[in-house]
């Protein structure tokens, strides 16, 4: 009985080592690591800034949009950036006119504090209101700056 059960013990074993499965050897694993390079895309950002009225101060929303740009950008050499504002206050007032310097002076700020920095600076602050806007209408979206920040790969990336 001790030896019919060792023989059957071993026909077991035996059927099993030659099952297909056993049969096949995985493949050695590399013996070099693997490269796997982040490929970063440089592309434009465009956005806009808004803005309370009479205020050329960026609220907390609009410090965590121009964060994100910012974050999107890192490694990226900036080239150009336009700012362009656009006002429902846009009058022929002269202290007007200076809130929307200081409105576009404030999001170009924003940007030098995150490192964005480019050669061509293009601010326009002609008085404009939007077109979309009904005349008349007193808007958050009419008190803004739109930005457009040109980018390109950095050197070494």
């Amino acid at each position: 009985m001790k030896r019919s059960m060792i023989a059957l013990a071993g026909l077991t074993v035996a059927a099993v080592m030659q099952a297909p499965a056993f049969a096949e050897v995985a493949p050695a694993p590399p013996t070099q690591p693997a490269d796997i390079s982040h490929a970063k895309s440089c592309e434009d950002v465009s956005m806009s800034v808004y803005f309370s009225a009479y205020e050329s101060m960026l609220s907390s929303y609009s410090m965590r949009a121009v964060n994100a740009a910012s974050d999107r950008l890192a490694g990226c050499a900036v080239t150009e950036i336009n700012a362009e504002v656009v006002s429902e206050e846009a009058h022929d007032d002269e202290d007007l006119a200076d809130l929307s310097e200081a409105r576009a002076q404030a999001v170009l700020d924003a940007f030098n504090a995150r490192g964005i920095q480019a050669r061509e600076v293009h601010t326009d602050i002609s008085p404009k209101v939007d077109v979309a806007m009904p005349a008349g209408t007193n808007a958050p979206l009419a008190r803004r700056v739109d930005i457009v920040l040109t980018a390109q790969p950095g050197y070494g990336l």
